[in-house]
């Protein structure tokens, strides 16, 4: 009886172990330097955040897979928004961070923006 309530005991900790990793946010570390102009060229809203958190990824910049995986993390943050407005809203951005956002344009909002600021 007692090896059945250890057995429980160490299954329900290592679940809640389990649970508290899965739903533990991903933070992004800010880097020096870090400035976001919220949602470039495009009306502020509810989804703010999600603009916020795409120019943070796209300061540094990186890999074309890198971009892709932040494009589309911007368009499933704002499609997730309350309001069925948000889903239509949230491809129409992400068709505007793809054509906008290309690394060799000279725009204050291009993937990699942050190299150039920082004098790299």
């Amino acid at each position: 009886m007692k090896s059945v309530l250890v057995c429980i005991i160490i299954v329900t900790a290592e679940a809640c172990g389990a649970f508290a990793q899965a739903t533990k946010p991903s933070v992004t570390p800010v880097p020096e330097g870090f400035t976001s102009d919220g949602c470039s060229l495009f009306p502020e809203g509810d989804y703010h955040d999600c603009c916020v958190q795409h120019d943070l990824v796209y300061f540094s910049g990186g890999s074309w897979k890198s971009r892709w995986r932040a494009d589309d993390q911007f368009r499933r943050c704002v499609g997730d928004k309350k309001g069925f407005v948000h889903k239509p809203l949230s491809l129409m951005m992400w068709i505007g961070v793809r054509i906008g956002g290309v690394p060799w344009l000279s725009t204050p909002f291009r993937w990699g923006f942050g190299k150039s600021s920082l004098g790299q």
